[in-house]
């Protein structure tokens, strides 16, 4: 009789667990893993703050991925954010570059010694020769610039690395695809309960915030959804760091001088740092990336991506960046290039 205690029980713990499972990830979890949802939606499961992305290109001019037969006017070298990461209408910032400035772009993955490297091999190995670019735009999201340009660099890494494999590999991501039972619909669960209580939820990668006013066209217009990186790198940038990022960009601006090529470097904002002023009672530490750089002497060009969209916010402007993501709009793309021209100087 025992026996057939312990199995009836067994059984019906197992329907519910199977249950739950199936419901949840049919009605909320699969719909966020299989839609359109940002970055940060995925990870924290608040539906209020999810935007609709139509993904879209209706600029007249694209730019085009690596080809070493056809000679370019710009070459971008970046992450995410220059991969189009963000989706969307116009998700790359490249191809507003091409119709607002009439230049021919072209986007390379990076090489995986490092964006700076990148360069040193396409130099080295006559590539540089064969698309002649008159400017270069290296770009990096605000919380991975010190790890990829505050270090030692091996300025001689081009001259030992013949493989160009990187060039024609294809960037991009894919969401996760398990069966309805899996972690992911514990999470919503848990998190819908932590939030209540905690930014993150405790376990969460993504935090929340309270603006003082709206800047969002999702419900919850005025909560700010940002990456646990944006806080955990601020500590890395400091006056010796971003001064031997800056030494960096400098040595490499004199080797491009050489070839006439002006370099640009253009660090994307990190989301938290960009709306941090208008956060109600914000008890988390400030960046000071921006305005440490700012200062200091520069032989390359230096796309103030905070400057520009900061002036976006203080004007009203809603999404910005998407609500439900670590990357821009395309309001921000158009509004960066609209101020930052692209000049050729010898």
């Amino acid at each position: 009789m025992k026996k057939k205690n312990y199995l009836y029980i067994f059984s019906l713990l197992t329907l519910l667990f199977v249950g739950f499972h199936f419901i949840v990830w049919n009605l909320i979890t699969k719909p966020i893993f299989k839609n359109d949802v940002g970055d940060l939606g995925r990870m924290s499961y608040l539906s209020k703050s999810f935007t609709s992305k139509k993904n879209e290109q209706n600029l007249k001019n694209k730019h085009t991925q690596y080809n070493d037969n056809e000679e370019i006017d710009v070459l971008t070298i970046g992450d995410s954010f220059s991969n189009g990461g963000g989706g969307g209408v116009n998700k790359y910032y490249q191809d507003y570059i091409a119709t607002i400035q009439n230049l021919k772009v072209m986007n390379i993955q990076s090489n995986p010694e490092g964006f700076i490297e990148t360069i040193l091999i396409l130099n080295d190995n006559g590539i540089l020769d064969k698309l002649s670019p008159k400017s270069i735009i290296l770009q990096s999201v605000e919380r991975g610039a010190i790890q990829r340009y505050a270090k030692n660099v091996n300025w001689s890494v081009g001259l030992k690395n013949n493989s160009m494999s990187f060039l024609n590999e294809k960037s991009g991501h894919t969401k996760p695809t398990p069966l309805f039972i899996n972690h992911l619909n514990f999470n919503w669960l848990l998190y819908k309960l932590l939030y209540k209580y905690d930014d993150n939820a405790i376990f969460s990668k993504a935090y929340t915030a309270t603006l003082t006013k709206s800047l969002f066209s999702s419900k919850d217009k005025d909560k700010l959804l940002f990456y646990m990186g944006d806080l955990k790198n601020l500590s890395k940038s400091n006056d010796k760091s971003i001064n031997l990022l800056n030494r960096n960009l400098n040595k490499l601006q004199k080797i491009l001088s050489a070839k006439d090529i002006k370099l640009y470097f253009m660090p994307s904002v990190d989301k938290y740092n960009l709306y941090s002023k208008y956060i109600q009672n914000n008890q988390y530490p400030k960046s000071t990336f921006f305005e440490t750089l700012r200062p200091l002497k520069k032989e390359y060009a230096f796309i103030d991506t905070k400057m520009i969209l900061e002036e976006m916010l203080d004007n009203n402007i809603i999404d910005v960046y998407y609500s439900d993501d670590t990357h821009w709009s395309f309001k921000a793309s158009e509004e960066i290039f609209n101020q930052v021209e692209l000049k050729y100087t010898k």
